[in-house]
């Protein structure tokens, strides 16, 4: 009789654990960042990112894009990868996508379940919603002033698509020098850069914080090739420039639709000059 007790009380309490990291994972947090930045020049000071990363199989509410612009906004939506998984279908990508463009407009790179179906389909879709896609290349962002800066993108690390020296190279100006935003899925891409890029913030997702971690032990599951990076802030070594790479937690989950010690997120990140003379 004791042992059945037992039995009961633990199934119960199991369930609760359960329903509680299945509530987990679908709650969101949008989360504040500002970011000093050496060699950002002062037109771009204050300016605003939105990161997203890892959407999978979520629907992005409506009133959290309200909660973006109550917060200010941003000038750039930047999507890390993993804006989709096997089964997902394209309506409820063409929705997200088109929530997230009523802040701004948006550049992406491929993650690792971006090609669990068709890529090219998918590319069109993304072409069809006006979202850039930087798939090992970069682009020109550029003030009145003339001030510029670089946002690159790196195709899937995890799938061995990305070409860093090709997203890397140098511009048409000849000097390859300025500030560089580099966007890649997995951050497993700061062990594959050689330290001579010019690359100021990398911005990454992939691992979900671990999704399910636990307390001392971290990460229950850490899968192949494990970067270390899991989530947060690391400053990199690097001969050029000293990077700053920052792990998103993502908005989504994969495999079960649960969390536990991590917290799904999105993040408004704003970017500060250490030459301005604005706080």
């Amino acid at each position: 009789m004791l042992l059945a007790v037992i039995v009961i009380i633990a199934a119960a309490v199991a369930a609760a654990i359960l329903a509680y990291m299945v509530w987990l994972a679908y709650r969101y947090r949008l989360d504040e960042q500002v970011v000093a930045c050496d060699r950002l020049p002062d037109a771009f000071d204050g300016t605003t990112l939105l990161f997203i990363s890892d959407v999978h199989r979520r629907a992005i509410p409506q009133e959290l894009l309200e909660a973006v612009k109550a917060a200010g906004g941003a000038d750039l939506v930047l999507i890390g990868g993993d804006l989709r998984e096997k089964g997902v279908p394209a309506s409820r990508i063409r929705g997200n996508i088109r929530r997230l463009l009523q802040i701004a407009p948006i550049y992406m790179v491929h993650g690792n379940h971006d090609y669990d179906e068709d890529i090219r389909g998918f590319e069109v879709l993304l072409e069809e919603e006006r979202v850039r896609l930087l798939a090992n290349e970069s682009v020109i962002l550029e003030k009145r002033d003339g001030s510029r800066i670089r946002l690159a993108g790196v195709d899937d690390p995890r799938t061995n698509h990305d070409k860093p020296e090709l997203a890397l190279a140098d511009m048409e100006d000849g000097r390859g020098k300025l500030f560089t935003i580099l966007l890649a899925h997995d951050p497993i891409i700061a062990k594959r850069l050689n330290g001579d890029e010019y690359v100021d913030l990398i911005l990454s997702g992939h691992t979900h914080g671990g999704q399910v971690a636990l307390p001392i032990i971290g990460p229950a599951w850490r899968g192949e090739d494990d970067s270390g990076y899991w989530r947060g802030w690391f400053q990199l070594a690097g001969k050029a420039t000293k990077p700053q790479l920052f792990v998103s937690s993502g908005f989504g989950t994969s495999r079960l639709p649960i969390r536990l010690g991590t917290e799904a997120q999105l993040h408004r990140i704003i970017l500060r000059s250490a030459h301005s003379s604005r706080n």
